[in-house]
């Protein structure tokens, strides 16, 4: 277990801080991995895909280029990110079927909440530079979340 006050004092050397602020909608409110990046403004169906696929306890970050109109993760798809061994999943953007995706325990984070779901069009960039909270985010980066914030390292920190 840890504490990103904690890290942030122990590695401040080491690390990122976000600036964005995310709700916490899993039932898991600490999380950390690393890190897949996905880009997919208005459509989940790269997200759905890559959440299908073994995830080895990596955490997914998806920005969602400022949709706010439209979910990109619900109950379903969390369900299967996490029989799939996702560690957590973070969304720069918006979440539904938030009722159930507290009873799920995985790590799930995201701006807010609407019940719309995105299009189903294959459009998505997987593992592409994100930024995000002030944040250049990579694929193969370290993600450390809970409730006071997030921070990113390059590398697994030692805690």
């Amino acid at each position: 277990m840890f504490s990103v006050p904690d890290i942030c004092d122990a590695h401040a050397d080491k690390i990122q801080i976000g600036s964005l602020s995310f709700n916490s909608y899993g039932a898991k409110d600490i999380i950390s991995g690393e890190i897949q990046t996905i880009s997919c403004p208005d459509d989940n169906s790269l997200v759905k895909e890559i959440l299908n696929q073994s995830g080895n306890n990596k955490v997914l970050i998806i920005d969602a280029k400022g949709v706010n109109h439209a979910s990109m993760i619900g109950d379903q798809i969390a369900s299967k990110a996490l029989e799939n061994n996702w560690n957590g999943i973070i969304v720069n953007g918006f979440v539904r079927d938030i009722e159930i995706l507290k009873t799920i325990p995985i790590g799930i984070y995201a701006k807010g909440s609407i019940p719309k779901k995105t299009d189903k069009k294959g459009l998505g960039f997987l593992g592409v530079d994100v930024f995000i909270g002030g944040i250049l985010i990579k694929t193969g980066n370290w993600v450390y979340l809970d409730s006071n914030g997030w921070v990113i390292s390059k590398k697994e920190l030692e805690l």
